[in-house]
């Protein structure tokens, strides 16, 4: 008798691509938004081209199609030039979405994020505006490095002075109860600093800072009266870590790690009035691969603070940097393949080879 998990990789295997495989072979780092009232979803990422094996800075684009049936796909180019990186998205309703992306990605200077707005309807896209911080003092700047710096220097962080990598990103964005939208600027490996907007994301306030040094990302959600965060650190092995914080992010748990975890980018979603999060682990396919292709074929989803594993999936050629929605009870997945990197033998070690973006509707998680 075929088991649930069989029944989800079968499924992995009947993915659809969703980055225009004719000009984009190579895509990163997927990011999904939800528009209900049209049923469709939205993809921000980054794309490259047919060999490209490293990873893409110099566009930020676009897919748009029906969630439950990926077909009539349509590819925008949000964002084009040297060094633009990290896109990520927020449903704004009516067919709209507002593309964030960051400019100059490990460039020097003070980096800065903007974004745009797209509407499927009339198929046209907005100016570039840069997010703006309202300060603690009552002044409005760009929201950049230093700003972010001098906020965590104002309460004692200094970890982001002993770097060599400076880029601002942000995790994913998510509306609160309250009606604010919520995210976290992020850096490489400083302290997240948590922020709320009140325009969605156009402007945004720092209201915490997350205590713990993560490593690019960082994902967290509110649940009730709780905060939850998963966060990878620079641990080879172990690196995603579980976190909650009973009182708005002023205090925090002792990190959670998960067994086997590795450096891949985790994520956390509220899923049936609970939490649902997703990592990679190792496993003795690339345990024998340099440490950035480790782990690229296989995650595991768990539901609730017990960490009940939902899902725990395979896929010879990679599935790596996952995405991950809730949708009328139904969960969805979308995810890079890693076939160049898991094919190319010897050669550089640091070959991250991410090829294509998949999508695939995984359904009913809930544990019985």
């Amino acid at each position: 008798m075929e088991t649930k998990n069989e029944t989800l990789r079968a499924k992995l295997e009947h993915s659809v691509q969703i980055n225009d495989g004719l000009t984009q072979t190579s895509a990163d780092g997927a990011a999904l938004a939800f528009d209900a009232k049209y049923g469709i979803m939205f993809c921000a990422y980054m794309p490259g081209f047919q060999g490209n094996y490293g990873e893409s800075r110099e566009k930020v684009a676009l897919s748009c199609f029906p969630a439950s049936q990926p077909t009539n796909i349509r590819f925008v180019t949000v964002a084009e030039g040297e060094k633009v990186y990290c896109p990520n998205i927020l449903g704004l309703g009516d067919g709209k979405v507002r593309v964030f992306y960051e400019k100059n990605s490990c460039a020097e200077g003070d980096h800065s994020w903007c974004y745009k707005d797209y509407d499927v309807l009339s198929n046209t896209l907005t100016e570039e505006k840069a997010v703006m911080l309202r300060k603690e003092d009552g002044s409005v700047a760009p929201l950049c490095l230093s700003a972010q710096f001098a906020y965590l220097e104002s309460r004692g962080y200094q970890n982001h002075k002993y770097v060599k990598t400076e880029q601002v990103g942000h995790c994913g964005y998510f509306r609160g109860e309250d009606g604010c939208v919520y995210s976290a600027a992020v850096s490489y490996y400083a302290e997240p600093i948590l922020f709320r907007s009140q325009d969605n994301g156009a402007s945004v306030e720092f209201f915490a800072v997350f205590p713990h040094p993560a490593q690019y990302e960082f994902e967290y959600k509110f649940l009730g009266e709780k905060i939850y965060a998963i966060y990878r650190t620079d641990k080879a092995i172990d690196s995603i870590a579980f976190v909650s914080s009973p009182d708005g992010g002023n205090t925090w748990t002792e990190p959670s790690f998960f067994s086997g975890s590795i450096q891949c980018r985790p994520r956390l979603i509220v899923y049936n009035k609970n939490i649902l999060m997703s990592y990679n682990y190792l496993n003795d396919d690339t345990a024998h691969r340099p440490a950035i292709q480790q782990g690229r074929t296989s995650i595991r989803l768990v539901y609730g603070e017990e960490q009940t594993v939902v899902a725990d999936l395979y896929r010879k050629y990679g599935m790596v940097n996952v995405a991950i929605a809730d949708i009328l009870n139904d969960v969805y997945l979308a995810y890079s393949t890693s076939e160049l990197a898991l094919e190319y033998q010897i050669g550089n070690p640091m070959v991250r080879g991410k090829d294509a973006i998949r999508y695939v509707k995984l359904g009913d998680l809930i544990p019985e």
